[in-house]
């Protein structure tokens, strides 16, 4: 199947080498900041986030909102949402690609993600959210696949993946609760030390998720290339 990503109008090809170049431009200032430092950030004591983390804090959203179209479809039998289920399956895949690929870039060093690994601590959250966005990452993966291929051919998804999916449901409310819990280990940030912050995420994720797949949608319709 990914050698039709590789097909299509000219509009398409525009657009893939339109994303290619912003990738590229993106990347040679990355390497201007693993040269300089994350000072080349702005970013301090005073300001420790920046552009990363919000943008890992939303992604994380767009991924978790995926489960508003699995509930329906696979507990509640609710047929309408079949093939959006796939669609919203790979944004969750897209979504967290780029959540790690922030966490990275905003460590400044990409060899101290290996720490996680090499020296795991159950004490630490950054440990918890290591766990949560890759099984979520590696879930959606698997699922949407076996999904799509059975969409594909026409044939009913085999039965064995419905536990898988079940295992997506918590895992999704998971990611968010756990990322919340890393905010809130900053005790001179008193916006994010709130015992309701969880709560407060996963409701902006099961709205922006899907809010950002019916733009999708909408976009894939009436423009199709």
């Amino acid at each position: 199947m990914l050698e039709l990503a590789v097909k299509g109008s000219k509009k398409y090809y525009l657009w893939v080498m339109a994303l290619l170049g912003l990738i590229g431009i993106g990347f040679i200032v990355y390497l201007e900041q693993f040269n300089f430092g994350l000072g080349i950030t702005g970013m301090s004591r005073d300001v420790s986030w920046g552009f990363y983390i919000a943008q890992f804090t939303f992604l994380v959203g767009v991924a978790a909102g995926g489960v508003m179209l699995v509930l329906p479809y696979y507990l509640h039998d609710y047929k309408v949402f079949g093939k959006i289920t796939i669609l919203g399956e790979f944004l969750a895949v897209s979504a967290l690609v780029m959540c790690l690929t922030f966490i990275i870039a905003d460590l400044g060093q990409p060899m101290r993600a290996f720490n996680v690994i090499l020296h795991p601590s159950p004490q630490s959250m950054l440990f918890w959210d290591m766990i949560v966005l890759n099984g979520y990452l590696f879930l959606n993966i698997f699922v949407g696949w076996i999904v799509l291929e059975s969409e594909r051919n026409s044939v009913a998804p085999p039965k064995w993946i419905k536990p898988f999916i079940y295992l997506s449901v918590p895992w999704a409310f998971g990611i968010h609760t756990v990322t919340a819990f890393l905010y809130c280990g900053l005790p001179g940030r008193g916006f994010w030390l709130t015992a309701i912050l969880a709560p407060r995420f996963l409701a902006s994720a099961f709205a922006a998720g899907p809010a950002f797949l019916i733009l999708l949608c909408y976009i894939i319709k009436n423009d199709k290339v």
